[in-house]
């Protein structure tokens, strides 16, 4: 049985189910396919897509974080912005998936997997990715949009053709910007405000569900632009980092003193 779950979004458009929570995307067209981020690898990913499709497969990652990148081995190579390249070396280490693996048993699940090799991993074959770059699937256009902000090297996937965005971790149901490689809330807000002038009518993340509409982006802009440690919380996950969560209008940032004060 695939550790994968997956669910058909429209005829052209598949989400993957991490066993840790953690979605990813295979977009087909009528030529080629794209699967945008490979999770944290806790299974046959190849096998699961291939169920799916046999045309031929470019792999794109969002960004360069452990639950986004770890899977990017298992197929020949795997397009991503080179700013994030240290950034996913660091996430894809042996000391890394050590904690992919504790994860896996605090839940309960089986690795799909031999630890031994899938520890030793890395990176896989790292392509530099550029914003601006449209691939072509075959009456499926898809353009890489520059979305930094949670990292450095955080891409969007705009499809063209049926007005939907894919953004990784860049708006989701809280958005982190304590580690170090986040970006100040002042350039994630200038972010938001040039992406959500581009044409797409809904977008989908990583760690949610639901196809949010556009005007989501007006909130998480709002919060980034509102937060303050005076109107925030203690965020309890790497309290060593000394993050606050923000929330306003059913959407939170999650930020420090440092992405706060340069903003």
């Amino acid at each position: 049985m695939s550790a994968y779950k997956v669910e058909q979004l429209y005829t052209w458009l598949y989400r993957i189910h991490d066993p840790l929570d953690v979605y990813f995307y295979l977009i087909v067209g009528n030529d080629k396919a794209l699967l945008f981020d490979t999770g944290f690898g806790a299974g046959d990913i190849p096998e699961t897509v291939g169920k799916l499709t046999d045309k031929p497969l470019t792999v794109v990652l969002g960004h360069g974080h452990l639950d986004h990148a770890n899977g990017a081995y298992q197929f020949g190579e795997a397009y991503l912005h080179e700013a994030d390249f240290e950034l996913c070396r660091a996430h894809t280490s042996p000391e890394t998936r050590d904690i992919v693996l504790k994860r896996l048993a605090e839940a309960g699940k089986e690795p799909r997997f031999d630890p031994a090799v899938w520890r030793e991993a890395g990176t896989g074959n790292l392509k530099k990715l550029d914003f601006g770059t449209v691939f072509d699937l075959g009456g499926l256009h898809i353009e890489v949009i520059d979305m930094a902000g949670h990292t450095p090297g955080s891409a969007g996937l705009l499809i063209t053709e049926h007005r939907v965005l894919l953004d990784s971790d860049s708006a989701n149901g809280h958005c982190w910007f304590f580690f170090p490689e986040a970006r100040p809330l002042r350039e994630y807000a200038a972010m938001l405000e040039r992406v959500k002038k581009l044409e797409f009518d809904i977008f989908f993340t990583a760690h949610n569900l639901e196809a949010y509409p556009k005007s989501f982006f007006d909130r998480y802009l709002t919060a980034a632009q509102n937060a303050s440690i005076e109107k925030s919380e203690p965020y309890n996950v790497y309290p060593e980092l000394e993050p606050y969560i923000y929330t306003e209008d059913g959407v939170s940032i999650v930020f420090n003193k440092r992405t706060r004060a340069s903003s």
